[in-house]
Formats: C-alpha cells, sequence, structure tokens
C-alpha cells in the first residue's frame, strides 16, 4: 500500500500540466533575454560612463526596467528606471500632445489657419496647424538658423522664434507640397499653445499632458528658467582626448517642443499604458494620434508617414531623438502591446547596434514566449 501512495506522489509531482510548463518556459525565456540584453549593453556602456535606460513593457506589465552607466559622472551616480533623462525629438510627441489637448476641448482644429493666430506674412498661404505637426508647413526652420544668426552668448526662447517667423516671409514651398522635418516649427507650436490656452507652454503641459498621463515627475526644460529635475541625468559627450564632458549648458536649450522633455523609464512605461487605454483625451481625439497625416521622404522617424510627433507605418509608431549629449529611440507596436524604448545621456546610440539587437531580441521573445 505504501509503495502505491509513493508511486502516486511522484506521478503527480512530476506531471505539470501544459500551463505550469508554459509558464516555467517563459521563466526561463524571459531570464535569458534579460541576459542577453545585459550583455549587450553592457559590452558598449562601461560602469563609469554616461548611459542608458531602458524600457520594455509588453500587455500592460513592464516585463525589463533598468539603467546601465551613470546619469552623473561626477558624484557616480546610477541611471536606473527612475533617472530622468533629456528626450531629444522624442519630445515632439508630447508638443502634438498640448495641440490635441486644445483639439479636444474644441478651442482648436487642426485644419485651422496659423494666419488666424499670428497674421504673419510667412503664413499667408493658408498653413494649418496639422502642417505644422507633420512637418509639411513649407517654412524654413528657425532652428538651423539660430546656429548661426543668434547670439550665443544668449539662451534663446520659444519668444524668439516666434519673432523670428514673424519679422519676414519664411516659407520656403508651398504649404502641404513636401514633408520637411523642421524642428524650428515645433519650437513656433508652443506660442500657438500659449495664446489659446493663456497659460505658459511648460506648464500647460504639465499639468495637461504629463499629469494627465501620470508622468509625475516629466518636465519641459527651459536652461533660461531652469527649474529642478529630480533624479537628472546630465548630457555627456566624448571629447578629442577621449574624455567625457557635460554639453548641458548650449544656448539652444531654452527651447521648448522639439526637444525639452526630461522622462524616465518609470513615467514612459505609464504614459504608454495611457495611450493603450485611451485615458488622456476622449476616445475620437486618441485615434489621431497615430493617424498617418504626411507620407516621408527622410528615415528620421522610421516611418513611412508622419502623424501626431510620430513616424508610423502599419504595424508601429516610433521616433527618435538626437541632440548635444543624448540619443533616444522609442518604438510602439501597433499590432502587438509592446513598446520599446532606449534613452542616452550619451549621443551613440545610433551607432552601437543596440537598437537593432535589443528590437530583434525582444521580439523573439513575444512571439515566441507570449
Amino acid at each position: 500500500m505504501k509503495s502505491r501512495i509513493l508511486v502516486l506522489l511522484i506521478f503527480v509531482v512530476s506531471c505539470k500540466s501544459p500551463s505550469d510548463k508554459k509558464t516555467e518556459n517563459r521563466g526561463i525565456a524571459l531570464e535569458q533575454l534579460q541576459t542577453s540584453i545585459d550583455s549587450i549593453f553592457n559590452a558598449h556602456i562601461g560602469k563609469n560612463e554616461p548611459g542608458a535606460a531602458l524600457l520594455v513593457a509588453y500587455d500592460g506589465q513592464m516585463i525589463i526596467g533598468k539603467g546601465f552607466g551613470l546619469r552623473d559622472l561626477e558624484g557616480g551616480k546610477p541611471i536606473t528606471k527612475s533617472t530622468n533623462l533629456r528626450m531629444g525629438s522624442v519630445s515632439k510627441q508630447f508638443t502634438a500632445l498640448t495641440v490635441l489637448k486644445l483639439v479636444d476641448e474644441d478651442k482648436l482644429s487642426l485644419n485651422d489657419s496659423v494666419y488666424t493666430l499670428f497674421p504673419f506674412e510667412t503664413f499667408k498661404d493658408g498653413t494649418t496647424i496639422e502642417q505644422l505637426i507633420n512637418h509639411t508647413s513649407g517654412e524654413a526652420d528657425a532652428e538651423e538658423a539660430f546656429f548661426t544668426e543668434w547670439d550665443s552668448t544668449k539662451i534663446a526662447e520659444n519668444k524668439d522664434v516666434l519673432h523670428w517667423y514673424s519679422t519676414k516671409n519664411r516659407t520656403m514651398t508651398k504649404p502641404g507640397e513636401k514633408y520637411q522635418y523642421n524642428n524650428g516649427i515645433y519650437e513656433f507650436i508652443p506660442s500657438i499653445v500659449e495664446k489659446i490656452s493663456g497659460k505658459d507652454f511648460a506648464e500647460f503641459a504639465k499639468e495637461n499632458v504629463f499629469t494627465k498621463a501620470g508622468m509625475e515627475k516629466t518636465n519641459f526644460f527651459n536652461l533660461a528658467k531652469p527649474i529642478h529635475i529630480e533624479e537628472r541625468a546630465f548630457c555627456y559627450q566624448k571629447d578629442s582626448l577621449g574624455n567625457w564632458s557635460k554639453v548641458d549648458g548650449h544656448f539652444l536649450n531654452g527651447l521648448l517642443g522639439a526637444g525639452g522633455v526630461y522622462t524616465s523609464v518609470n513615467d514612459y512605461f505609464d504614459y504608454d499604458l495611457a495611450l493603450r487605454s485611451n485615458s488622456i483625451f476622449s476616445k475620437e481625439t486618441h485615434e489621431v494620434i497615430f493617424k498617418p497625416s504626411s507620407k516621408t521622404n527622410t528615415t528620421q522617424s522610421d516611418g513611412a508617414y508622419y502623424a501626431m510627433g510620430w513616424g508610423v507605418t502599419d504595424s508601429s509608431a516610433s521616433h527618435t531623438g538626437g541632440w548635444f549629449g543624448t540619443n533616444t529611440w522609442t518604438k510602439r507596436y501597433l499590432d502587438k502591446p509592446l513598446t520599446i524604448a532606449i534613452f542616452m545621456n550619451r549621443n551613440t546610440l545610433f551607432d552601437s547596434g543596440l537598437i537593432k539587437k535589443t528590437d530583434s531580441l525582444v521580439v523573439n521573445y513575444i512571439e515566441n514566449y507570449r
């Protein structure tokens, strides 16, 4: 009798259900993914160098959220998933959301003429709000001009970009005729938000976009009016001698819209959840965010079309960011609940192979074990 009971116990313990085996295999595969990710990032980023933060989110869960390297070389402080890093052009999606907030409240239409708000000669041909956002305004890029025309001993601000467009006709091509990526126009958009809302752009974004999306520690940062950024990652570039130097004081770091956002893996994860649950605006306005708006002729955003601050294809929405001492990349799959983001406080992301390797490893894991 005892032998029968023993055999039965062995049988029960050894026979796992298919779901148990799947869960076990998934756990093993996730550990292997994490190990592979650590290997490729650590091969590129030394432990005492500026580094990166990584987010992998799937089906409402943060599968990976971690940092590599340091956010502050002098203090030896590490990058973690709560570190706030400068976003570069990934900021554009948030600038677009400030406009969509006004659209959601019926205070603005994407088809509205810019000329009705700012009757400058350069907008007299009927440039629309949507054309500003999707890079088909046909206007010259103020930021490009500021690199040579602006007094670099002074910090440029959005009001200066507004003045630049007001002084003469800056039209290069007919509105809507050609896609041309334009940072200067994205630095003009905050003036529209401020005029309609009556609020400072950074404050409006904080209240109506970041807080709504659960991004409590995220902010637009203006070097001319600096605020405290919690757990801030400073930006670094390597000089000709191989030494890392801080590069946070550039005279164009007072311009918001094309860049200027500081956020973390934690906050970006909450933002991704808010996008997927349509909880920032009405459902109708959320549907506009990833709707193709203009056809691109560039790989800037890894997309065939441009939407509201995103490059979009049939299966994904993505964007890159690059500025002095920062590189960023985020990809939101539209055909599966997967988002991957890499934020760096150094400008070595695009020549490292990390984007392609990370994306491949993660997608392989999702397709085979989730």
